[in-house]
């Protein structure tokens, strides 16, 4: 019953509303079970390895995406043939979303530096045979600089807000990863042309794109940021001063809200997708 159920819930993206169907769903089958708990599952031509006992991975399993808005923003903005470079992919969702899309002719470069997300990733690109010789995985964090920094995880079940900082609440060692910045390694993977550039690594933001600054220039790719103030506090900067790295290169700067749509940005929320696109 939970299979045929997930495979509704997970179709519910087409109605406006069918959120709170799909949240009914998960609340009736969600568990106080920690352990790992792995589901595969196809849905638009995406084939997935999800842990539902992870916040993001539950979320993926039953709604197709953990968020949907940013995704519908893909589809819109990526082509055939098109190179998207993902920041962060986590276990690969938005890669693969992408890679759907830009097809054959086109290129992924996803970067995640985490082991255990990393060998997800690899499992999910596996999991899609089409999609194998398009997207290219690397186990890297990005940043200003090259070095070594340690990686935190809070208490919770929430997969993806793995940071570099400690705080009070993310305290918890995963060990050290590896940086670089995305311009030397755009130039040793000889990447010709970048469309567009993800980038969500829990208040690194800023430091990503400053390591990028060749590729802006260069390539003048459209962007999709996650903002979130508190981490961007913990980074040692505010959420604007993203946004004024940015200016100078050009850039406007909408808001993404439900199911995609974008309003310009008057004032940056506490937490909030932004989609910035070249002039």
């Amino acid at each position: 019953m939970e299979h045929i159920l997930s495979k509704i819930s997970r179709n519910l993206y087409v109605i406006p509303g069918g959120f709170f169907v799909t949240k009914l769903f998960r609340k009736f089958y969600s568990s106080s079970n920690k352990a790992e708990n792995w589901r595969n599952f196809e849905f638009r031509g995406v084939s997935m390895k999800v842990d539902i006992a992870k916040q993001m991975g539950n979320a993926i399993y039953w709604r197709g995406a953990h968020d949907w808005a940013p995704i519908f923003v893909l589809e819109k903005f990526l082509k055939a043939g098109d190179t998207f470079i993902d920041v962060g992919a986590n276990q690969g969702e938005y890669s693969l979303w992408a890679a759907r899309k830009v097809g054959s002719n086109g290129k992924v470069i996803a970067f995640e530096p985490m082991p255990q997300l990393f060998g997800q990733l690899k499992e999910n690109i596996r999991l899609n045979k089409s999609f194998q010789k398009s997207v290219t995985p690397v186990q890297l964090g990005l940043s200003d600089k090259k070095g070594e920094v340690i990686l935190y995880a809070s208490e919770d079940a929430n997969e993806g807000t793995n940071t570099i900082y400690n705080t009070d609440k993310f305290s918890i060692e995963l060990g050290k990863i590896e940086l670089d910045t995305l311009d030397q390694q755009l130039q040793g993977l000889d990447i010709q042309e970048v469309n567009f550039l993800k980038v969500d690594v829990e208040g690194a933001e800023l430091q990503v794109l400053k390591g990028a600054l060749n590729t802006l220039k260069k390539h003048r790719p459209i962007l999709l940021l996650e903002i979130n103030k508190d981490a961007c506090f913990a980074g040692g900067y505010l959420p604007e001063d993203i946004l004024a790295l940015l200016k100078p290169f050009n850039y406007t700067f909408s808001k993404i809200g439900l199911r995609g749509s974008l309003s310009k940005v008057e004032q940056l929320p506490d937490f909030c997708n932004i989609l910035a696109i070249p002039q």
